[in-house]
């Protein structure tokens, strides 16, 4: 199994990418001397916590990346802004940024409204057509350190990829809600916050990334106290 190296960002700051060694001395984002990987992982369910988050329980996945090491994935971890709903989750691991997401609650998921995400202190930026019919057209648009990703739904509500230039995440619940599994694979230039994020965005409320989950779950989002509907 190849060994894991550090990456600072570009404009510095702390090690933040995790990519494996012995790829080459190719400059950070560049694939210059660097394989192509396929990576499959599996978190398994961990349990609830009754009662850690008012009038929720918080939902704990973990399992292993090969490369990267162990992973932990808990939502909703505490409730930030009892008025507004807003919840917290987040994924980490030693090897992996700590990438926390922040939205009004649904169902103990977080939905696309009022997003705040993190990998570690650097923030995302989201862009979303609302009123597109297809898939890709409705996907989630992140960037992050940098990077430009797209979240998007696959077949059913069950199974996402995350894509960015030369790196895909596809991921997998066993079950729509509290999934025994959830399972993936990284492809291409991956690194540990492709992954970490890939995982993190478990917690996301994703039935309005089709035009039909958004048109079944909308009456229910619509009354979860968000000043606008997240369509």
């Amino acid at each position: 199994m190849a060994a894991a190296r550090q990456v600072s960002p570009a404009g510095g700051g702390p090690a933040l990418f995790t990519v494996l060694s012995g790829l080459g001395s190719g400059s950070f984002g560049s694939t210059e001397g660097r394989r192509m990987h396929s990576i499959p992982f599996e978190l398994s369910y961990a349990g609830a916590t009754e009662g850690l988050v008012y009038k929720a329980s918080t939902h704990a996945w973990s399992g292993s990346v090969q490369g990267f090491g162990p992973i932990e994935l808990k939502f909703p971890l505490e409730r930030v802004d009892r008025h507004a709903n807003l919840l917290v989750g987040a994924a980490w691991g030693e090897n992996f940024p700590t990438v926390t997401f922040i939205a009004i609650g649904f169902r103990n998921y977080l939905r696309m409204a009022e997003m705040q995400l993190n990998v570690n202190e650097w923030p995302a930026l989201f862009k979303r057509r609302r009123l597109a019919l297809t898939r890709r057209g409705r996907a989630l648009r992140i960037n992050v350190c940098g990077r430009d990703y797209r979240y998007q739904a696959l077949a059913g509500k069950r199974q996402h990829v995350l894509l960015r230039d030369g790196a895909s995440v596809t991921t997998n619940r066993s079950q729509w809600r509290h999934p025994r599994t959830i399972s993936g694979v990284a492809e291409g230039d991956i690194d540990n916050v492709d992954v970490g994020l890939a995982i993190a965005l478990q917690s996301m409320y994703t039935r309005n990334l089709t035009f039909g989950g958004a048109l079944y779950s909308l009456p229910g989002r619509m009354l979860s106290r968000a000043d606008l509907p997240d369509f």
